[in-house]
């Protein structure tokens, strides 16, 4: 009887998270059918039909290579903070996250598998802010081009100018995580809080927190990320418009695309829904027919666009399976401390 209070005490957080997770997948559920019940399923079949076995081998290796890239610039902040992590083993993990991300919030589990198994090796606090940094480069670098885009290509319309004003106030978080650690932020700890043991505590994982982020956003980090956004979004408004063209016979200018595949990256990425289902839908919906796109080709690519993801999520189930039990404890000299 002595544990059954530390028992209940356990479940209450499992039970929060199972709410919080129902929650989630009913709006996954509800923001998918929205999309696609008024769909002519027939329609979306043919315009599948015309696009030839090529266009999917080439593209799912198109998608392949975008996601080399994702893991080249999580390299490169790793190598900013003095961590020469092997290619390959950052490969397997980041395809074992997409693989956790599949039954999670968007980027939710890929970022915490990433940490997991990459906190064994250099400490849970510096694998944690490697992703982190990554996460918001990468999710600024999108923004930036989005609020670009948008004025340039003339994108007019109460969702684009909707659009314009979310995506720039995301550029001014993005901007503010990575450049408040340069600030004396520990400073806003209260003095009597930072005497007590959990303020010290506090205290010296934010100072560590800062020196970590200052050491990892770099010039060249920064170039090296907001290149490699600029390149994966080309490559996916290259595979964009070769289907458009093969489906309906025409398709939105380059750039015009461009900027919709940064808003609908930068919309999935909030962890709203399980894996971005229903939210992707939506976002390409209301987004593509707003340049002319038919509802069936615009659900194309973003069914199109999840069932790669799914296939790469195979991917790493079989690199999870396959892992190696080396390192699976923490490093003593490297993850001990907090």
């Amino acid at each position: 009887m002595a544990f059954e209070p530390q028992r209940v005490t356990g479940a209450k957080p499992r039970r929060r998270h199972q709410i919080f997770f129902a929650v989630q997948a009913v709006l996954s559920a509800v923001l998918a059918y929205t999309a696609l019940h008024s769909l002519d399923w027939m329609v979306l079949g043919h315009m599948a039909a015309r696009q030839g076995y090529i266009f999917f081998v080439v593209s799912w290796l198109l998608y392949l290579f975008i996601t080399l890239l994702y893991t080249l610039r999580w390299q490169e902040v790793l190598r900013a903070m003095g961590h020469a992590e092997g290619f390959r083993l950052l490969v397997r993990q980041v395809f074992v996250g997409v693989f956790f991300n599949s039954f999670t919030p968007s980027m939710v589990g890929q970022d915490a598998s990433k940490t997991y198994y990459l906190g064994r090796d250099i400490g849970y606090v510096s694998a944690g802010v490697s992703v982190l940094v990554d996460k918001i480069i990468g999710l600024g670098a999108l923004t930036v081009l989005g609020v670009a885009f948008i004025p340039l290509l003339g994108l007019r319309g109460a969702l684009f100018q909707g659009a314009f004003m979310v995506s720039l106030l995301i550029v001014l978080v993005c901007a503010l995580a990575l450049f408040c650690p340069r600030l004396h932020v520990e400073r806003l700890i209260p003095t009597f809080f930072s005497r007590r043991p959990l303020g010290k505590k506090i205290v010296e994982l934010t100072l560590r927190t800062k020196s970590l982020v200052e050491g990892a956003v770099t010039l060249r980090v920064l170039v090296v990320g907001l290149t490699v956004v600029l390149v994966a979004v080309a490559v996916q408004a290259m595979i964009y418009s070769w289907y458009l063209k093969a489906a309906t016979g025409s398709s939105p200018s380059f750039c015009s695309l461009c900027a919709v595949l940064c808003l609908v990256a930068s919309v999935v990425s909030v962890p709203v829904s399980v894996n971005g289902i229903g939210v992707r839908e939506q976002a390409h919906a209301l987004l593509l027919m707003a340049l002319g796109v038919p509802l069936e080709a615009a659900m194309g690519l973003s069914l199109l666009q999840y069932v790669f993801i799914l296939t790469q999520s195979l991917i790493g189930w079989f690199f999870w399976l396959t892992r190696s039990s080396k390192g699976a404890s923490p490093n003593p000299q490297s993850s001990g401390s907090v």
